[in-house]
């Protein structure tokens, strides 16, 4: 498969994910401990339409930064590559996994109720595109 094509796919299934999360972190935060602004917003939208152009959004968002991926990949993709940790193109995939710890360090950064839900996100990023990206295009 083309290294972009990879790349989509592999940002598609990186937002849908993430959307998953975030819905669920969000419907957990909407009791009455919620933060005002989200009792607020809550006041003034039903659910759907608070998280509903969210989720479009950022799923939108992990496509295109999947696409740039798999763009990525394919410059890089060339004779010569050493292959390791189930990945055809080892030095990507150590590329992504340090990408994925700054996530990690970034979001368990972020602290809140939330940050227990978005922490399996770095993890998911690291597995889309660190191995599934690679592997498609391999």
């Amino acid at each position: 498969m083309h290294p972009i094509l990879a790349g989509v796919i592999s940002g598609a299934i990186m937002g849908l994910g993430f959307d998953v999360l975030t819905i669920m972190a969000v419907r957990r935060l909407r009791g009455d401990d919620a933060p005002e602004w989200l009792q607020a917003a809550l006041r003034q939208q039903t659910f759907f339409k608070l998280v509903a152009p969210m989720a479009l959004f950022t799923h939108s968002a992990w496509t295109l930064a999947g696409l740039v991926a798999g763009a990525v990949y394919w410059l890089l993709e060339g004779g010569g590559r050493a292959s390791g940790l189930g990945s055809p193109f080892l030095w990507y995939t150590l590329a992504v996994l340090a990408l994925a710890a700054v996530y990690l360090l970034a979001t368990a950064a972020a602290g809140g109720r939330v940050r227990g839900w978005m922490l399996p996100s770095p993890v998911l990023f690291a597995v889309t595109f660190g191995w599934l990206l690679p592997n498609l295009a391999g």
